[in-house]
Protein backbone atom coordinates (compact mmCIF):
# COMPACT_ATOMS: atom_id res chain seq x y z
CA UNK A 1 0.00 0.00 0.00
CA UNK A 2 0.96 3.52 -1.04
CA UNK A 3 0.90 6.50 1.78
CA UNK A 4 0.44 10.12 -0.19
CA UNK A 5 1.26 12.72 2.59
CA UNK A 6 -0.97 15.26 1.58
CA UNK A 7 0.41 18.59 2.89
CA UNK A 8 4.22 19.39 3.12
CA UNK A 9 5.89 22.44 2.86
CA UNK A 10 9.21 20.95 1.08
CA UNK A 11 10.01 23.17 -1.72
CA UNK A 12 13.43 25.53 -1.04
CA UNK A 13 12.41 28.98 -0.82
CA UNK A 14 9.12 29.39 -1.63
CA UNK A 15 7.29 30.06 1.59
CA UNK A 16 7.89 29.63 5.53
CA UNK A 17 9.22 25.70 4.51
CA UNK A 18 12.57 24.17 4.01
CA UNK A 19 15.61 26.70 3.40
CA UNK A 20 17.66 24.99 0.81
CA UNK A 21 17.60 22.05 -1.82
CA UNK A 22 19.72 19.97 0.55
CA UNK A 23 17.65 20.56 3.76
CA UNK A 24 14.17 19.06 0.62
CA UNK A 25 15.78 16.05 -0.06
CA UNK A 26 16.53 15.54 3.84
CA UNK A 27 13.14 15.84 4.21
CA UNK A 28 12.24 13.18 1.47
CA UNK A 29 14.50 11.08 3.16
CA UNK A 30 12.92 11.58 6.19
CA UNK A 31 9.18 10.70 4.95
CA UNK A 32 10.54 7.76 3.14
CA UNK A 33 11.82 6.17 5.73
CA UNK A 34 8.15 6.93 7.74
CA UNK A 35 6.60 4.67 4.67
CA UNK A 36 5.59 7.76 2.37
CA UNK A 37 5.83 6.80 -1.03
CA UNK A 38 4.67 10.16 -2.12
CA UNK A 39 4.76 13.41 -1.35
CA UNK A 40 2.18 16.55 -2.56
CA UNK A 41 4.52 19.87 -2.14
CA UNK A 42 1.63 22.42 -0.88
CA UNK A 43 3.64 25.69 -0.57
CA UNK A 44 1.30 28.78 1.26
CA UNK A 45 -0.35 31.16 -1.05
CA UNK A 46 -1.93 33.91 0.05
CA UNK A 47 -4.17 36.08 -2.65
CA UNK A 48 -3.84 39.04 0.03
CA UNK A 49 -0.39 39.85 -0.59
CA UNK A 50 1.33 37.56 -3.59
CA UNK A 51 0.76 37.35 -7.14
CA UNK A 52 -0.29 34.19 -8.52
CA UNK A 53 1.97 34.26 -11.79
CA UNK A 54 5.18 34.83 -9.82
CA UNK A 55 3.96 32.45 -6.77
CA UNK A 56 3.30 29.68 -9.58
CA UNK A 57 6.67 30.61 -11.21
CA UNK A 58 8.66 30.15 -7.86
CA UNK A 59 6.77 27.42 -6.78
CA UNK A 60 6.86 25.41 -10.30
CA UNK A 61 10.76 26.25 -10.41
CA UNK A 62 11.67 24.71 -7.19
CA UNK A 63 9.38 21.76 -7.68
CA UNK A 64 11.32 20.76 -10.88
CA UNK A 65 14.43 21.21 -9.80
CA UNK A 66 13.67 19.08 -6.21
CA UNK A 67 12.59 16.43 -8.60
CA UNK A 68 15.57 16.79 -10.73
CA UNK A 69 17.54 16.02 -7.74
CA UNK A 70 15.75 13.40 -5.89
CA UNK A 71 15.07 11.51 -9.32
CA UNK A 72 16.99 7.87 -8.89
CA UNK A 73 17.72 7.94 -5.49
CA UNK A 74 14.46 5.56 -3.76
CA UNK A 75 13.15 8.76 -2.68
CA UNK A 76 9.74 9.40 -2.79
CA UNK A 77 7.49 10.57 -5.84
CA UNK A 78 6.86 14.24 -5.79
CA UNK A 79 3.52 16.38 -7.01
CA UNK A 80 3.05 20.07 -6.65
CA UNK A 81 0.16 21.52 -4.83
CA UNK A 82 -1.11 24.44 -2.80
CA UNK A 83 -2.28 25.09 0.50
CA UNK A 84 -4.62 28.01 -0.22
CA UNK A 85 -5.62 30.56 2.53
CA UNK A 86 -9.05 31.62 2.76
CA UNK A 87 -10.24 34.83 1.14
CA UNK A 88 -13.68 36.41 0.37
CA UNK A 89 -14.46 35.37 -2.97
CA UNK A 90 -13.19 32.33 -3.19
CA UNK A 91 -16.05 30.18 -3.60
CA UNK A 92 -16.72 31.54 -6.94
CA UNK A 93 -13.25 31.85 -8.11
CA UNK A 94 -12.30 29.42 -11.12
CA UNK A 95 -8.53 30.60 -10.53
CA UNK A 96 -8.46 28.10 -7.76
CA UNK A 97 -8.60 25.43 -9.77
CA UNK A 98 -4.88 26.00 -10.68
CA UNK A 99 -4.09 25.67 -7.34
CA UNK A 100 -5.37 22.21 -6.10
CA UNK A 101 -3.60 19.02 -5.39
CA UNK A 102 -1.74 18.08 -8.31
CA UNK A 103 -4.24 18.88 -10.83
CA UNK A 104 -6.32 17.25 -9.38
CA UNK A 105 -10.69 18.04 -7.95
CA UNK A 106 -9.31 18.39 -4.24
CA UNK A 107 -7.85 21.80 -2.72
CA UNK A 108 -6.26 22.32 0.65
CA UNK A 109 -7.65 25.27 2.55
CA UNK A 110 -6.10 26.98 5.26
CA UNK A 111 -8.53 29.21 7.46
CA UNK A 112 -7.68 32.12 9.41
CA UNK A 113 -8.21 31.18 12.95
CA UNK A 114 -11.18 34.14 13.07
CA UNK A 115 -14.83 33.02 13.80
CA UNK A 116 -16.33 30.51 11.04
CA UNK A 117 -19.46 32.68 10.29
CA UNK A 118 -22.02 31.26 7.87
CA UNK A 119 -20.38 33.75 5.50
CA UNK A 120 -17.00 31.53 5.93
CA UNK A 121 -19.45 28.19 5.37
CA UNK A 122 -21.00 29.58 2.00
CA UNK A 123 -17.60 30.26 0.40
CA UNK A 124 -16.31 27.14 1.72
CA UNK A 125 -19.26 25.19 0.46
CA UNK A 126 -18.74 27.34 -3.08
CA UNK A 127 -15.73 25.70 -3.77
CA UNK A 128 -17.92 22.41 -3.90
CA UNK A 129 -21.13 23.64 -5.73
CA UNK A 130 -19.88 26.56 -8.26
CA UNK A 131 -16.17 25.50 -8.39
CA UNK A 132 -16.46 21.71 -8.75
CA UNK A 133 -13.72 20.80 -6.54
CA UNK A 134 -13.83 19.40 -2.73
CA UNK A 135 -12.28 21.35 -0.05
CA UNK A 136 -9.91 19.50 2.66
CA UNK A 137 -9.49 21.78 5.32
CA UNK A 138 -5.22 22.08 6.50
CA UNK A 139 -4.76 20.90 10.45
CA UNK A 140 -8.69 21.48 11.21
CA UNK A 141 -7.42 20.70 14.74
CA UNK A 142 -6.93 24.10 14.88
CA UNK A 143 -10.21 25.31 15.21
CA UNK A 144 -11.69 23.47 17.51
CA UNK A 145 -11.89 25.95 19.42
CA UNK A 146 -12.81 28.81 17.44
CA UNK A 147 -16.46 30.18 17.34
CA UNK A 148 -18.36 28.59 14.49
CA UNK A 149 -16.49 25.22 14.60
CA UNK A 150 -19.36 22.78 14.69
CA UNK A 151 -20.28 24.50 11.43
CA UNK A 152 -17.94 23.14 10.10
CA UNK A 153 -18.66 19.78 11.25
CA UNK A 154 -21.98 19.78 9.55
CA UNK A 155 -20.15 20.54 6.46
CA UNK A 156 -17.68 17.30 6.97
CA UNK A 157 -20.90 14.96 7.45
CA UNK A 158 -22.54 16.11 4.49
CA UNK A 159 -19.51 15.55 2.20
CA UNK A 160 -18.85 18.83 1.09
CA UNK A 161 -15.46 18.86 2.13
CA UNK A 162 -13.28 16.99 4.08
CA UNK A 163 -10.63 17.50 7.41
CA UNK A 164 -6.94 16.95 7.82
CA UNK A 165 -4.94 16.71 10.48
CA UNK A 166 -1.59 17.47 11.84
CA UNK A 167 0.52 14.37 12.64
CA UNK A 168 2.15 15.70 15.39
CA UNK A 169 -1.47 16.56 16.53
CA UNK A 170 -2.43 13.41 17.40
CA UNK A 171 0.34 13.03 20.50
CA UNK A 172 1.48 16.06 21.17
CA UNK A 173 -0.01 19.35 22.48
CA UNK A 174 -1.47 21.81 21.96
CA UNK A 175 -3.44 20.28 19.50
CA UNK A 176 -3.89 16.52 20.76
CA UNK A 177 -7.22 16.03 22.60
CA UNK A 178 -8.89 17.90 19.45
CA UNK A 179 -7.14 15.52 17.14
CA UNK A 180 -8.29 12.34 18.58
CA UNK A 181 -11.25 13.66 19.29
CA UNK A 182 -12.02 14.67 15.41
CA UNK A 183 -10.64 11.22 14.87
CA UNK A 184 -12.67 9.05 17.01
CA UNK A 185 -16.12 11.02 15.86
CA UNK A 186 -14.59 9.74 12.44
CA UNK A 187 -14.89 13.35 10.86
CA UNK A 188 -11.06 13.59 9.66
CA UNK A 189 -9.96 11.81 6.15
CA UNK A 190 -6.38 12.39 6.67
CA UNK A 191 -3.14 12.39 8.38
CA UNK A 192 -0.59 14.98 7.01
CA UNK A 193 2.95 15.95 8.23
CA UNK A 194 2.90 19.86 7.24
CA UNK A 195 6.72 19.32 7.73
CA UNK A 196 8.57 22.61 7.77
CA UNK A 197 11.74 21.50 8.29
CA UNK A 198 14.82 18.64 9.75
CA UNK A 199 14.65 20.05 13.08
CA UNK A 200 11.84 22.56 14.53
CA UNK A 201 8.82 20.96 12.39
CA UNK A 202 10.09 17.44 10.66
CA UNK A 203 7.88 15.14 9.59
CA UNK A 204 6.55 12.67 12.24
CA UNK A 205 3.55 10.72 10.28
CA UNK A 206 5.12 7.53 11.21
CA UNK A 207 4.17 7.99 14.88
CA UNK A 208 1.45 9.37 14.23
CA UNK A 209 -0.26 6.47 12.80
CA UNK A 210 1.34 4.05 15.64
CA UNK A 211 -0.81 6.52 17.82
CA UNK A 212 -3.78 6.15 15.95
CA UNK A 213 -3.42 2.36 15.89
CA UNK A 214 -2.87 2.21 19.66
CA UNK A 215 -5.88 4.27 20.58
CA UNK A 216 -8.60 3.51 18.07
CA UNK A 217 -6.92 0.25 16.55
CA UNK A 218 -5.74 -1.11 12.95
CA UNK A 219 -9.33 -0.39 11.14
CA UNK A 220 -9.15 3.16 11.99
CA UNK A 221 -5.26 3.93 10.70
CA UNK A 222 -6.29 1.72 7.61
CA UNK A 223 -8.87 4.55 6.68
CA UNK A 224 -6.16 7.04 6.68
CA UNK A 225 -3.85 4.76 4.51
CA UNK A 226 -6.76 3.67 2.07
CA UNK A 227 -7.79 7.79 1.83
CA UNK A 228 -4.41 8.83 0.85
CA UNK A 229 -3.93 5.86 -1.47
CA UNK A 230 -7.68 6.62 -3.13
CA UNK A 231 -6.71 10.49 -3.47
CA UNK A 232 -3.16 8.99 -4.78
CA UNK A 233 -5.07 7.22 -7.38
CA UNK A 234 -6.86 10.03 -8.42
CA UNK A 235 -3.79 11.93 -8.93
CA UNK A 236 -2.33 9.68 -11.32
CA UNK A 237 -5.59 9.22 -13.16
CA UNK A 238 -5.73 12.69 -13.84
CA UNK A 239 -2.34 12.61 -14.94
CA UNK A 240 -2.56 9.89 -17.50
CA UNK A 241 -5.78 11.19 -18.93
CA UNK A 242 -3.81 14.80 -19.41
CA UNK A 243 -1.26 13.05 -21.06
CA UNK A 244 -3.79 12.31 -24.15
CA UNK A 245 -5.41 15.60 -24.22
Amino acid sequence: MRYIDIHSHILHGVDDGSKSLDMSLELLAMMGNQGITDVIATPHFDARYENFEEYKETATSAFEELKSASSGKGLPNIYLGSEVYYFKGIGKSNGIRNLTLADSKYLLLELSGADIDDTVIKEIQGIYDNVGLIPILAHVERYATVKGFKKLLKLFDSGLAMAQINAPSVFGQPFKRAALKLIKKGYASFIATDAHSTDRRPPMLSQALDTVEEQFGTHQKSVFLKNSEKLLDEILKTQKENIFI
